[in-house]
This record gives C-alpha cells, sequence and structure tokens, in this order.
C-alpha cells in the first residue's frame, strides 16, 4: 500500500508540472515534434509584442494581425529546433552544472511564486506550460553552445584580424540625413522634400548646415556629423535601404520610411573608429555570420505544419496551455 501511495504522488506531482493528457502536435522541424503548447506560448508571446510596437496596451484595443503573430511565432519555433537539431549533431550537449543550474533556477522561481500552484498559476498568464518554460529556458542554452562553436574565439568561422577589417569595410557606413516627418509636413510633403533634394545636388552645397536647417529628427540633429550604420540596420528600414548602394559623398533621392520622407548622404568612415569599436565590430561580425548560418539550416529544413497550427488563434490558444 506505501509502494502504491508514493507512485500515486508521484502520478499527482506529474500532472501538477507536466499535464496529464498530451498535447497534439502541431508543428514538424526534420524529425522534431513542437506540440500545441508551445505553440500557443509563442503565438501569444507575439500578439503582445505585435501590440506594444503598435502602442495598444489596453484590452480592447484591436489584436495585432493573426498572420503576422502566426509567421514570428514559426520563425522562433523552427529556429530553436534546428539550434537544438545542430547540436545534436555536433554533439554539444548540457553539461550536469548547467542542468542543475536551470533546476536551480526553477526552484527559486517556484519559491518566489509561493509554491508550484502560484509558479503555474504565473506560467498560465504568460500563456506557458511548465515544459514549454523547461525547454525554453534549455534553448537558450543550446543557442550560445552552437553560437560559440560556429563563431566564438578558435569557432569554426571565427575571424582573423584580415577578416574582421573586410568585414567592416563591406558593412559599415557614416551617414547623415534630413528627415522631413509626416506630422511635421502633413500636406505636399514629397514636394517639399524633393525641393530640398534638388538644393543639396548643387556642387559646393553644404550638406550639414541644411541637415540644421531642414530637419526634424532630434537624433540626427545631435549627431550632425554623421551616424555610424551597419548593413544590417540599413537593410531593415526603408529610408536607409540603399545606403551601401553609394559612393561616399553621394546622396540618394527622396526615399519614404516609417515615419517620414529622408535624404540620405553617406560619408567616410573615421579613420579611428575601427581602432576604436574593434570589440563591437566583431561582435556584429559574429551576429551576422551567425544569422547566415541559420539561415542555410533553414533553407535545408524540412518544416511542416499541422491542421493545430491552422486552426489556433488568439482565442482558442488557451486551450492548448497543458
Amino acid at each position: 500500500m506505501k509502494k502504491y501511495r508514493n507512485i500515486l504522488c508521484c502520478l499527482v506531482a506529474l500532472c501538477l508540472l507536466g499535464g496529464c493528457s498530451p498535447s497534439p502536435t502541431a508543428i514538424v522541424v526534420g524529425k522534431n515534434k513542437v506540440d500545441a503548447a508551445e505553440l500557443a506560448f509563442y503565438l501569444e508571446y507575439n500578439r503582445l509584442n505585435l501590440q506594444s510596437q503598435d502602442g495598444s496596451t489596453e484590452e480592447k484595443d484591436a489584436d495585432p494581425s493573426l498572420e503576422e503573430a502566426k509567421e514570428a511565432a514559426l520563425e522562433q519555433i523552427v529556429t530553436a529546433e534546428i539550434v537544438r537539431q545542430q547540436c545534436g549533431k555536433l554533439g554539444l550537449e548540457l553539461s550536469k552544472e548547467e542542468k542543475e543550474e536551470l533546476e536551480q533556477n526553477k526552484d527559486e522561481l517556484i519559491e518566489a511564486q509561493g509554491g508550484t500552484a502560484g509558479y503555474l498559476k504565473s506560467l498560465r498568464q504568460s500563456a506557458m506550460a511548465d515544459r514549454v518554460y523547461d525547454k525554453f529556458q534549455e534553448n537558450t542554452l543550446y543557442y550560445d553552445k552552437l553560437y560559440d562553436y560556429m563563431v566564438g574565439e578558435g569557432g569554426e568561422y571565427s575571424f582573423s584580424d584580415v577578416g574582421l577589417r573586410q568585414f567592416f569595410s563591406e558593412n559599415y557606413a557614416t551617414v547623415q540625413y534630413i528627415r522631413l516627418g509626416f506630422s511635421s509636413a502633413p500636406e505636399r510633403g514629397m514636394d517639399r522634400a524633393q525641393t530640398i533634394l534638388e538644393q543639396a545636388q548643387v556642387p559646393g552645397a553644404d550638406f550639414a548646415q541644411m541637415v540644421a536647417l531642414y530637419n526634424d529628427d532630434p537624433y540626427m540633429t545631435e549627431n550632425i556629423q554623421g551616424i555610424v550604420m551597419t548593413a544590417s540596420q540599413c537593410e531593415n528600414s526603408p529610408q536607409f535601404e540603399t545606403v551601401f548602394d553609394l559612393e561616399e559623398g553621394e546622396i540618394t533621392g527622396v526615399l519614404v520610411g516609417t515615419d517620414g520622407y529622408y535624404i540620405v548622404k553617406r560619408l567616410p568612415l573615421a579613420v579611428t573608429y575601427y581602432d576604436d569599436n574593434q570589440e563591437a565590430i566583431l561582435q556584429e561580425a559574429r551576429d551576422v555570420q551567425f544569422n547566415e548560418l541559420l539561415e542555410e539550416w533553414t533553407e535545408e529544413a524540412s518544416v511542416r505544419t499541422t491542421d493545430i497550427y491552422k486552426k489556433m488563434d488568439f482565442d482558442n490558444l488557451w486551450d492548448y496551455v497543458e
């Protein structure tokens, strides 16, 4: 009877922490199956993230695009699974010490929440099941392990001094720009921007002086001699996406950004910038290289979504948090 009671207690504990019934598969990455509970967490996370980006904080505010949130959730899940798969291929496992640290961190979180019930309630508010919490914490360690193995010091894709200098020359630029914000130029803003562009293109025109005269972006005004930007920053900004197509001293046409009309000029980099910022440049180079590897692995990966993925939305996702 005592043995049976111990088994029963173990089953109750497992039910409290992990849920008794298995969650249906929502996504398959290679041979890895990702269940609906995990998708529910990422979907709710991206709903809140997109809502925050839109400036919506009240419950009455309209939810962001379900399709956009789902695409972001899928990308995050696929990346996490690919990282795990690559770690498996390379034999990168969590050490005993790392596992013990994860357990200790979890015990401290449970204690801070007043016990298991409070801990589970706290997770539930974020649409996170206990096993999803465990996996999420492990994912961070696996990501760091793979990152260090591939692009860290002595890694497979580590940078020599020559390689880093080449990366710097190809991926960094100094820019000046004139922004006419939509709010400050609501009418005929494009016409005004074109007029300013024509003035800037006159030989001998002082672009810095024109920035001081016309620009309405305080950040540019505070850094009127130019701002150093990376290629990865520019490619995600419509107002800067053509910067690396310019020669030094050239000016773009009028570009429509997310917040106004832009006229951008590329300037030479300061001769001391590389030496003064070598550590940050190395970090950027590693990040870019690792992201390129992730993109390659993702393109090669087999990814399949199930009916659960198609059916899940912002309302019914809570049914899968178990």
